[in-house]
């Protein structure tokens, strides 16, 4: 789910002299190196994590690979590639205002922004991608999966047209950012503005809506009776993380659409919030690819942690007046004196009053401890994992 973010190539002078304009004065949140290195490091290692233990599941614990985890191994090497390359950039002038830049800054700092362009597109087509194939896996009701396979073929035409267009925003494609080869650059690289807001508006709202319906596919399984505990609460993980993943989305196009009708637009003053956005939005995806194969390995690892064992107790009280015995002892226990005669106690002492055979004395109560089995509950292979067998 799981944008990117375009930047339209500058024209080919040498930058305006340094006079500032009066909106260079409050610089947003994430034009801050720091901040900005935070907040993507952290949703990566998340997005790393919760891939590298989704994978353990599926090719070590289950042995049952999917076509799926083919698709998230792609996002997350073209996701990293992406935040690497963002990364970077904050070291070469990100968030600076333009005239601050010279000429040779501006065409090095280009390169990584052309990566972002390209990269984070291909994050957000292949996580889609991943996500339908669950649902094909999860899901064999006749009614969704014609559904999922047409969301999959119009994924992949989106996918397709908007990476043609990053890639070949410049011809030739050095062009992009480099000023001294003459090129034509049009959409995402157009010096236009007007033009350059529309395209990249209605890519980032075209996937943001995407994301939403592909969400939305699997709802219906959470309002079944039929359908298990722990579905339900992996669903609901799913529609959390997803709804995440979604705002960001809409937040950039609320973004780009007040840049829009600002008179002055500086890719490299205006990018970071829009980068980091597409970034956190596709580290979010992909770490919600992974949750339905991850939540049923979580709760049973967790209800191992916290083992409750309930027990049946049965009580049984023996009524009735048993012949009296002399109580049974271990010569090696009978250390005192008066135990050694037993015939020396007390007149109207009896040592024990009970059954010979069982063993149950008068008026005596037995207490009897049984585990008891709960049955296992039937329900989506995708979600349900029970006694200790991870299906998907």
């Amino acid at each position: 789910m799981f944008s990117s973010s375009k930047m339209a190539v500058l024209p080919r002078q040498a930058p305006p002299p340094p006079t500032l304009p009066p909106s260079y004065n409050t610089a947003p949140l994430l034009n801050q190196p720091a901040n900005l290195l935070g907040l993507i490091i952290t949703f990566l290692a998340c997005s790393w994590i919760c891939t590298l233990l989704r994978l353990y599941i599926r090719l070590v614990a289950k042995r049952s690979p999917g076509c799926d985890d083919f698709f998230i191994v792609l996002t997350m090497m073209s996701t990293t590639c992406g935040t690497a390359a963002l990364c970077i950039m904050t070291n070469m002038g990100l968030g600076k205002p333009i005239s601050a830049l010279s000429l040779k800054e501006l065409q090095a700092i280009l390169k990584p922004i052309y990566i972002v362009a390209v990269t984070f597109p291909v994050s957000s087509t292949f996580v889609k991608l991943a996500l339908l194939l669950q649902y094909l896996a999860a899901f064999p009701g006749r009614r969704i999966r014609p559904f999922c396979k047409a969301m999959l073929a119009i994924v992949t035409l989106h996918g397709a047209a908007f990476f043609f267009l990053s890639v070949f925003s410049c011809w030739p494609i050095p062009s992009f950012w480099d000023f001294s080869i003459p090129g034509h650059c049009w959409g995402f690289a157009s010096r236009d503005k007007l033009e350059f807001m529309r395209i990249t508006i209605t890519q980032v709202a075209t996937n943001a809506t995407l994301d939403l319906v592909i969400l939305l596919i699997p709802v219906c399984r959470l309002f079944r009776r039929d359908s298990p505990t722990t579905t339900k609460w992996s669903l609901l993980g799913l529609f959390a993380l997803g709804i995440g993943s979604i705002v960001c989305g809409f937040w950039r196009v609320a973004y780009l659409v007040d840049l829009k009708d600002r008179p002055l637009f500086d890719p490299i003053w205006d990018n970071p919030t829009v980068m980091g956005l597409a970034s956190v939005e596709t580290h979010l995806a992909a770490v919600c690819s992974a949750l339905p194969v991850l939540w049923p390995a979580l709760k049973t690892t967790w209800n191992r942690i916290l083992v409750q064992v309930t027990y049946e107790v049965r009580v049984t009280q023996e009524y009735g007046v048993f012949q009296p015995r002399k109580q049974a002892m271990d010569m090696e226990l009978q250390d005192m004196p008066e135990d050694r005669d037993l015939d020396e106690q007390p007149e109207g002492w009896d040592p024990y009053v009970g059954d010979e055979n069982t063993g149950i004395g008068e008026n005596e109560t037995v207490v009897e401890a049984l585990p008891v089995k709960k049955p296992a509950r039937k329900g989506s292979t995708a979600f349900l994992w029970h006694d200790g067998q991870g299906t998907s």
